[in-house]
This record gives structure tokens, C-alpha cells and sequence, in this order.
């Protein structure tokens, strides 16, 4: 079994005792590196795999070691979990980010994950990241569309003008009551049309819905906001699964 030399990166003591708990006998052979403003990680280039504690205040920790240690694939870990936390930790080289929540288990599994070159990433984001190139409505008549497929990959005979109308206003964040005014019908028509084409495309709520309406160009989109996933260091590759984790709510990156 090849060992793996891996960093637990945080300023608590007893959260890297944890850390290394939790693998001991396993193939990731744990040095312990308190972290601190003026971190120095020169005398470790054997490391390969970094696990960093996070929080608000102590994310630029992920770019230290990112930058003194270039070969060394980064696992975030948040202390408190924020949209702008996850984002900050993958432009400063992430690899993967988790939240305190996560089963020991599929903290082993990321690690795994890691370092065969994938990254890991909540589900959630995700489904953010599907829809960050900002959907724009289609000019003019909307027509039916016919021979589409489900979200599970069965056929779907069609969907209506309306509906379609619908998942545009789903693509881009309407609520109901925005969706009825644009369309000038009444907000429990749009409910009764939002639950028709949930049911019709086999998907759970809206944003699965408007998923699925971009990945089959139902929907066309325009130009990705500046202020919303453009910063990313570099474009993240498209999804492969769940790759075994046992929440559901992580994803595997390929």
C-alpha cells in the first residue's frame, strides 16, 4: 500500500489531534503544521495531500500553502460553511471543499479522491456552478417542444409552450409571482405548471428543473456575471458522480 504524506494545517490543537485520529492506520501518513500568519511549510515538499482548516478569517491559510507548496493537492475543511468561504478556498487552490458536517468516511473517500487527481465539491454548488452562465428568455412566440429525454433518460413526448415558458422563468431565479406577472397569468396556474413539468422531466425541485432545461439547450444562455463563479482560477471539469459517498451530497470531479 503506497502511504500518501499528508499535512493536517490548523491553528486548534485539538482538531489536528482529531485529524490524525481519524487516520491513523490508514495510507495517509499525518505530519501535524499549526497554522499561523507567518506559516512556513519549506521543509515539507514531501507532502502530497494538504488537509486545511478553515474558517472566515483563516481561508488565506489555503493560498499559503498553495503557493509554498505547488505539488500539493489542497482539501479544504470549513468550520463554518459560507457560499463566499467555498469560493474564496477553490481560487486559492482548492481541490475540494467540505464543511465540518462531513462523515469520517467520506473524508476518507475525498482524500482518495483527491489525490487521484479529481476534486471533490457539494452538490449544491454544483447545481449553482450548472447555472452560472445566466440564462436568457428566447424573443418572440415560444412553440412546443417534442422528443426530449428525462433526467433519467427516458423518453419525454413533449412539453407545452407555457411549461417551456416556465422553465425560462426557472433558469432565471423567478419566483412564481415574477413568472405570473411576465406572463400575465396567475401565480396558481404557474404552481400548477411548475409541478407538471417537475413531475413530466422526473426531477425534485426548480433548480434540478433549470438544470435540465440548459443542459438540453431548452433554455439559451448569455454571458456568466463577473461577480458570480468568474473569478475561478480555472474552468472546473464537468461532473462524473457520486463516486461512493455516502451523503448524497457531495460530488466526485473529473
Amino acid at each position: 500500500m503506497e502511504h500518501i504524506d499528508t499535512l493536517i494545517v490548523s491553528d486548534n490543537r485539538m482538531v489536528r489531534e482529531s485529524l490524525v485520529a481519524l487516520l491513523s492506520g490508514t495510507r495517509f501518513t499525518v505530519r501535524q503544521v499549526a497554522a499561523s500568519p507567518g506559516l512556513h511549510l519549506a521543509d515539507l515538499e514531501a507532502a502530497r495531500l494538504a488537509l486545511v482548516v478553515i474558517d472566515e478569517e483563516a481561508a488565506c491559510i489555503v493560498g499559503q500553502v498553495a503557493e509554498a507548496l505547488p505539488e500539493v493537492k489542497i482539501v479544504a475543511l470549513a468550520l463554518r460553511d459560507t457560499e463566499g468561504l467555498m469560493l474564496r478556498s477553490l481560487q486559492l487552490g482548492a481541490s475540494a471543499y467540505l464543511t465540518e458536517d462531513v462523515s469520517p468516511s467520506d473524508l476518507l473517500k475525498t482524500l482518495e479522491v483527491v489525490i487521484a487527481d479529481c476534486a471533490v465539491l457539494p452538490m449544491s454548488f454544483l447545481g449553482r456552478l450548472c447555472l452560472a452562465a445566466d440564462p436568457v428568455r428566447a424573443p418572440g412566440p415560444v412553440a412546443p417542444l417534442t422528443g426530449l429525454q428525462r433526467a433519467d433518460g427516458t423518453s419525454l413526448s413533449s412539453l407545452s409552450s407555457r411549461e417551456v415558458n416556465i422553465l425560462e422563468g426557472l433558469a432565471l431565479g423567478e419566483s412564481n409571482k415574477v413568472i405570473a406577472r411576465n406572463l400575465d397569468i396567475a401565480e396558481a396556474t404557474v404552481k400548477v405548471h411548475v409541478k407538471a413539468i417537475l413531475r413530466k422531466v422526473r426531477v425534485k425541485n426548480r433548480t434540478q428543473a433549470a438544470v435540465w432545461a440548459m443542459n438540453r439547450g431548452i433554455v439559451t444562455s448569455g454571458a456568466a456575471p463577473a461577480e458570480r463563479f468568474g473569478s475561478l482560477l480555472s474552468p472546473l471539469p464537468l461532473v462524473s458522480g457520486r463516486d461512493g459517498f455516502t451523503s448524497g451530497t457531495l460530488a466526485a470531479v473529473a
